[in-house]
């Protein structure tokens, strides 16, 4: 039997900062997906591939974690449909779905916990595996809260272009003061958020995700931000949310929107140097398999 998993990327992170000391993000997963095959038996499509270097090491990971032998060569397949170094959870997603056809091909199922410690031991890395939305500490997985589940939103998204290596990001001297100093205003984000979560309010979950895009101005800028925040408002846009650590941008939208092609057409015009990335939905699902 073949094993078939996949885990959804982001569009970057609904708030990213700290409070008191403990860095987190809330993850916003989106329906484009890191898929895996384990334990193939068929020809497989050309757009498959062998496992790059990090979803390598979550591999070896889940065979020492599982006492699977050394010499067992069971192979893994890759494929993604999100964009890489944009700060859509592309790495994450892809450690997550190897480490996971790594452990069914041996007849076992990850836990969402195993998951995690397996993906921070490789790199600081996203929630999006988790059902839901979550409140996770990136770095040392100290925390993982689950905040509820998100009303459908539509993202309209952009790029400003260029990539961002996410250690290096985290590596940075002065990271952690500039962290700091946004601090009262990452606590009144996640407050609100929150009460959007349990009111199902699309408002107040746009009203979050804007005050941490522009709180993170500080740390990483994006000279476009504003305008294109501006541009969302003039087609009712509820929030702007982006990349904390990546480059892209994007408008939410209620899920019934109709004039999201119109907005985009106009950002084409308005800002030029913006490249179009996509147009996606919310999705609650985290991590994913079925047995073919």
């Amino acid at each position: 039997m073949t094993y078939y998993v996949r885990a959804p990327g982001t569009c970057g992170e609904f708030i990213q900062g700290a409070i008191d000391g403990q860095s987190f993000l809330v993850t916003c997963p989106i329906n484009r997906y890191s898929y895996a095959l384990s334990q193939v038996t068929h020809p497989l499509p050309h757009y498959y591939c062998s496992l790059q270097p990090k979803s390598s090491q979550a591999r070896n990971l889940v065979k020492d974690i599982l006492h699977i032998p050394s010499r067992d060569n069971t192979a893994i397949y890759i494929r993604s449909d999100i964009l890489q170094g944009k700060g859509m959870a592309s790495s994450s997603a892809d450690i997550a779905v190897a480490a996971m056809a790594t452990a069914l091909s041996c007849n076992r199922a990850l836990t969402p916990k195993e998951l995690e410690t397996i993906c921070l031991s490789v790199e600081p890395t996203d929630a999006a595996f988790y059902p839901g939305i979550t409140q996770f500490d990136y770095i040392n997985g100290s925390i993982c809260n689950f905040l509820g589940t998100c009303p459908p939103l539509k993202i309209l998204i952009f790029d400003e272009g260029g990539t961002i290596d996410t250690i290096s990001f985290n590596q940075q001297k002065d990271l952690s003061h500039k962290i700091q100093e946004k601090e009262p205003i990452i606590r009144e984000s996640l407050e609100l958020f929150k009460k959007g979560l349990e009111t199902h309010d699309i408002t107040l979950i746009g009203q979050a995700a804007t005050l941490s895009a522009f709180a993170n101005q500080r740390i990483l800028y994006k000279p476009n931000l504003y305008e294109f925040h501006d541009i969302g408002n003039a087609f009712h846009s509820v929030g702007t949310i982006i990349a904390h650590s990546g480059t892209i941008m994007g408008l939410l939208f209620p899920s019934d929107y109709t004039a999201i092609d119109e907005c985009k057409r106009y950002i084409e015009k308005k800002l030029p140097i913006l490249q179009y990335i996509d147009i996606v939905e919310t999705t609650n699902e985290g991590l994913t398999y079925i047995k073919r």
